[in-house]
């Protein structure tokens, strides 16, 4: 009884074999790993993000090297300096932070301001607000000023705002924190005439 369960099972296993080995390769053809095909894929596109983000730096260097600006380079791409270095901590995730601010394209044309459309507020990183504002407000206390070069991964991206900011639009911003009713504001400093 032993050895006929054993010859079926060498059976069974000889017959599962050719199968798997058949379904995996039904007419003979290799088939590639998908692993290697998506990378295949996305390679132009990754080279292409790297030159859009090369040409933006470049054209944020020649802003900021036109103005004569002494500006910080964070980690992210973030161009940014502190004008008033403004009194207490800096802010922290969780808290709230109302700025006063203009924004302008690199050409040196003002798009916003908090004059026209009210001052923003927002809590830091929890809130939907362009990310340079987020990672600045790190770096800024009560009565802060900064002015910030943004490339536009850390702005409106790809798509743009919708109104007045194309798709792949680096930004220049004015901020001043604003604590309570007290503004502090900095747009008589910055002139791109």
């Amino acid at each position: 009884m032993q050895q006929f369960f054993k010859k079926y099972f060498v059976i069974f296993l000889g017959c599962a074999s050719m199968l798997i080995s058949c379904n995996n390769h039904p007419t003979g053809v290799v088939v590639k790993d998908s692993e290697n095909v998506s990378e295949d894929k996305t390679a132009p596109y990754v080279e292409g993000n790297k030159n859009i983000m090369r040409r933006e730096n470049e054209e944020m260097q020649m802003f900021i090297s036109r103005y004569g600006f002494q500006m910080e380079r964070s980690g992210t791409g973030l161009y940014y300096k502190i004008i008033d270095e403004g009194v207490g901590k800096t802010f922290v995730e969780g808290d709230r932070v109302t700025m006063k601010y203009s924004t302008f394209l690199l050409s040196g044309e003002k798009i916003y301001d908090s004059d026209s459309l009210g001052i923003k507020s927002f809590i830091v990183n929890r809130s939907e607000e362009i990310d340079a504002l987020h990672e600045i407000s790190h770096k800024l206390r009560k009565n802060a000023s900064a002015i910030l070069v943004i490339p536009s991964y850390l702005a409106y991206g790809v798509a743009g705002d919708g109104d007045k900011i194309a798709g792949l639009q680096p930004l220049v911003m004015t901020v001043s924190v604003v604590d309570n009713s007290k503004y502090n504001q900095i747009s008589h400093i910055v002139n791109f005439d």
